[in-house]
């Protein structure tokens, strides 16, 4: 990315040199002194696509005093060729709006020919920059072609007041040159305004912002996103986020916050860094989810077939009833379980209560990936069911009760897990 736009930054330096050259040596022999003040405008802005290309290059340079990088350099020359285009109006207006002197033509084709090669050279590549910079995020680049773009503006007023006194009327130039100077101060404004905002590190986009925040509560293990904040320096975006884990596994956490990293670098580009802070989500309250059948009286012992899920909250030593949900997960052909513990999870249930262990370890694994708990009674009457949860709240690591449960069919025992599930 770094060679593509050195490379653009170089077609600009080799353009402005042609078109100053063009310019001076088609004014001198058409004897428009016009065209040869535009070439001389046309020499800086060589002069500034120099500095544009010494910018990128120092820009991505990485040295032991900047940890952060020199990307804000781009910035920096942005900054410069916002000045450069108010002075080129400044110029434009100066030479054409108050001069006393007038033009006198002496080889018309020529300057014609040489203003109409610079208009074309111009707008084409300035439009052509303007979309590589956008491509690359370069704002350097982007300032480098609306700086162009003012040497075709330029080119135009200068075209406009040679035909304008040829024909008889002078003061086509002079209203030609206000219209073109106020977009010209325009677009410098906006370059201004856009390189301040880095340098001096304001927010990137909302929209940009909203995404990772996406990305972020996407995983359901992510139960709250408290901040994200990022900075632009150059092309490149610097993000922070604080979120809350439902996970009391430091490594698992380390784990999910890298893989939400690589996503989003991932994702959305030009991000240069991103680091995200997380914390245990503080567990306020246990709900229950309890997979039940069609007529809401018996316990379900199909946990990914079930066609509905009671959430249960507990309240002290009570049990309040929450919502009943239609199994989300019922219709589908494979992966059942896993998208049922995925949905319950976006619930807010903490330990999932069943009658009998779900067939496939996958599931256990799942929900212990989850931080969720588990608890098995072997009853299938939900009032009996309930009132037993009532006794014995507490919930256990899902893959305790698989390996008891594994140990106990090794053992030709018959515990109430055994039990449950033949």
């Amino acid at each position: 990315m770094v060679e593509e736009k050195k490379k653009i930054a170089l077609y600009s330096v080799f353009l402005n040199l042609f078109l100053s050259l063009l310019k001076i040596i088609a004014g001198i022999i058409s004897g428009s002194a016009a065209l040869v003040a535009d070439g001389v405008h046309s020499v800086a802005d060589f002069a500034a696509a120099l500095s544009v290309y010494a910018g990128i290059v120092i820009a991505n340079k990485k040295v032991n005093g900047f940890p952060y990088g020199l990307y804000k350099v781009e910035n920096v020359i942005s900054l410069v060729s916002a000045f450069a285009i108010f002075f080129a109006g400044y110029e434009i207006a100066r030479d054409v709006l108050f001069s006393q002197s007038k033009m006198e033509i002496e080889n018309l084709p020529v300057a014609i020919g040489a203003i109409i090669t610079t208009i074309t050279l111009t707008y084409l590549f300035s439009k052509y920059e303007r979309k590589k910079g956008e491509e690359l995020n370069s704002p350097s680049l982007i300032a480098d072609s609306e700086h162009i773009k003012t040497d075709m503006l330029s080119s135009i007023i200068v075209l406009t007041g040679i035909l304008g006194n040829y024909f008889g009327y002078p003061i086509i130039e002079k209203i030609a040159v206000l219209i073109v100077v106020l977009f010209i101060f325009h677009s410098g404004f906006e370059i201004m305004l856009e390189s301040l905002k880095v340098i001096l590190d304001a927010s990137i986009d909302r929209e940009t912002l909203e995404k990772i925040k996406k990305i972020m509560l996407s995983y359901p293990l992510i139960s709250r996103v408290k901040s994200v904040t990022g900075r632009s320096s150059g092309s490149y975006k610097f993000i922070e986020a604080e979120v809350c884990v439902s996970t009391d596994s430091l490594e698992k956490a380390h784990s999910l916050i890298h893989e939400i990293e690589e996503r989003i670098k991932r994702d959305i580009p030009f991000i240069e860094k991103i680091i995200i802070h997380f914390e245990p989500e503080e567990k306020k309250k246990l709900i229950y989810a309890i997979p039940i059948e069609e007529n809401e009286e018996r316990v379900c012992g199909r946990f990914g077939e079930c066609p509905k899920i009671l959430l249960l909250e507990k309240e002290k030593n009570e049990l309040k009833k929450l919502a009943i949900f239609r199994n989300p997960a019922s219709n589908m052909q494979f992966g059942k379980c896993i998208e049922l513990v995925e949905f319950l999870i976006s619930k807010g249930v903490n330990c999932i209560a069943v009658n009998s262990l779900p067939l496939g370890k996958g599931v256990i694994f799942a929900l212990s990936n989850y931080g969720v708990g588990m608890k098995l009674i072997p009853e299938e009457d939900l009032s009996v069911f309930i009132e037993k949860l009532k006794q014995e709240p507490t919930c256990e690591p899902p893959l305790a009760i698989w390996n008891r449960f594994v140990c106990d069919i090794s053992n030709g025992g018959s515990s109430e897990g055994t039990r449950a599930n033949r």
